[in-house]
């Protein structure tokens, strides 16, 4: 994933430490290389070359995500969409921070996204690519999940009192003992490490999604890296969102898709998810779009 997975636990005497923290991080391991969009020997790649010339079928894994992801995709009228992978390759190519690819390579990629393309029976786990050339990328909702997942390897190891930390995803477990939640500091916009807001979170999952150190330049200005048909060629990169939710798949998915929905537009998709709390952030102020104001979101 090319991000810094990280681990806490509170560790039972009678469990084994060493070989507990070794199964949270095989899972890790293993469905980073699914649902990779770099990897080409990932189940996604796979699933790409061939899924526009008969049903695949998919991992147990990989189906989970792409139901929500299609999920978001639908109630965000498009806004998070897990088929603008030839675009993101294309900005992956000439490097975050660098002068992004020619509008004509940018408006050819586009022509190979739509996730009404993708056909997906929940029953059988099969996905039906009709066209040709699509590519997926998770990148905006597999963290959550994958948060989620190496937190579930602690539970069914004995351990419920621990937090997963995968870059900007965050899945916590019981809180530590004698405290309320694990403290988590938010620093979505300004100089990393500043704090703007601290949560406390007990089996709950927050995900921030923002471009302070992923964005890519179209004539010198700055644009996100979350791209989206109606933003193109260029969204602002000055907002910021945390979205605190039940599971890591649904505040990561829910991150990205608001970040490109746009504060004035998130009540169209917040108005079905009322365990959800979003803090979004400009400059260094973050300011809660849920009727609770407290920074406690529990």
């Amino acid at each position: 994933m090319g991000v810094i997975v990280s681990i806490e636990a509170y560790v039972p005497r009678d469990v084994n430490a060493a070989r507990t923290f070794r199964s949270a991080f095989d899972r890790v391991r293993i469905l980073a290389r699914k649902l990779s969009s770099y990897r080409e020997d990932s189940e996604v790649r796979n699933v790409e070359k061939r899924a526009w010339q008969a049903p695949v079928p998919l991992s147990i894994d990989f189906s989970r995500v792409l139901a929500q992801a299609l999920r978001l995709a639908r109630d965000s009228g498009g806004a998070f969409d897990p088929t603008v992978g030839r675009v993101t390759h294309l900005l992956r190519e000439h490097g975050w921070g660098h002068e992004g690819p020619a509008s004509n390579e940018l408006a050819e990629a586009w022509k190979r996204t739509g996730w009404e393309n993708v056909e997906f029976d929940a029953g059988r786990r099969t996905v039906f690519l009709h066209e040709r050339g699509v590519r997926f990328d998770l990148g905006g909702i597999a963290k959550g999940y994958i948060a989620d997942q190496a937190l579930e390897a602690l539970r069914r190891a004995g351990v419920n009192t621990a937090l997963v930390a995968i870059a900007g995803d965050i899945a916590a477990g019981a809180p530590p003992p004698g405290e309320p939640g694990w403290p988590v500091d938010l620093d979505a916009t300004g100089a990393r490490g500043t704090l703007e807001r601290n949560l406390l979170l007990r089996n709950q999952a927050v995900s921030t999604s923002g471009s302070r150190e992923r964005y890519y330049l179209a004539d010198g200005k700055r644009c996100s890296h979350i791209v989206t048909q109606s933003t193109a060629p260029c969204a602002d990169t000055g907002l910021a969102v945390s979205v605190v939710a039940p599971t890591g798949l649904e505040a990561d998915g829910l991150a990205t898709a608001l970040l490109a929905l746009g504060r004035d537009r998130a009540g169209e998709i917040l108005a079905r998810r009322p365990a959800v709390q979003v803090y979004w952030a400009e400059a260094v102020l973050l300011k809660a779009v849920t009727a609770d104001e407290s920074p406690d979101p529990r």
